[in-house]
């Protein structure tokens, strides 16, 4: 089932005009810029966004110098935080993704972890690609607040859960945020 759904959210996700995606994305950033959460972050786990994604290269690269910024890096099927200083430390890895080269890995705390998916619900369950790398990171590191990223036109009442799937703390879209889980201290 979750195989067919991530075909069909993606087909959608990938219609979405490249205006509208533009416009989703620098709303979306300014809204966790303004976050009291990002301004008390350190350090900032995001992905590198690909495709149709909610573009995140322009925030990192706008925050790469003020925040510590980490990006994953996938290896022997596992995903590893790498801090980066410049986005000339990444290159193109797994699925045309861009990684960063180096293999000096980050098993500390993370302040903020700003999460991928093809669509989150109002739960904030996520319906990932199915390789489970965000799942087994939140279960196995400390990190304070999750935050999840959707185009709101996608976003969904609910998702098919499995139990390990883990849900984000906050949920954020152009045009709203939904609070899932408060926190103030690493999770346990």
């Amino acid at each position: 089932m979750k195989k067919e759904l991530r075909k069909k959210f993606i087909i959608e996700r990938n219609k979405l005009s490249e205006a509208y995606r533009d416009y989703a994305s620098t709303k979306i950033f300014s809204i966790i810029e303004n976050n009291e959460l990002f301004k008390l972050a350190g350090k900032v786990f995001i992905y590198v966004g690909f495709g149709s994604e909610i573009a995140t290269i322009p925030f990192i690269k706008k925050w790469i110098n003020k925040k510590q910024i980490f990006v994953p890096k996938i290896d022997n099927n596992t995903m590893n935080l790498v801090h980066i200083t410049s986005l000339k430390e990444l290159t193109e890895g797994h699925f045309g993704v861009l990684e960063p080269t180096s293999c000096e890995y980050f098993n500390g705390n993370i302040d903020l972890v700003v999460t991928p998916s093809i669509v989150f619900d109002k739960n904030g369950y996520r319906l990932g690609y199915g390789k489970g790398y965000y799942d087994k990171y939140f279960a196995k590191n400390k990190y304070k607040t999750s935050i999840g990223l959707s185009y709101d036109k996608l976003l969904q009442e609910k998702v098919p859960v499995d139990q390990y799937d883990k849900n984000v703390d906050i949920i954020i879209t152009e045009e709203k945020t939904l609070i899932i889980n408060e926190k103030n201290n690493c999770n346990n």
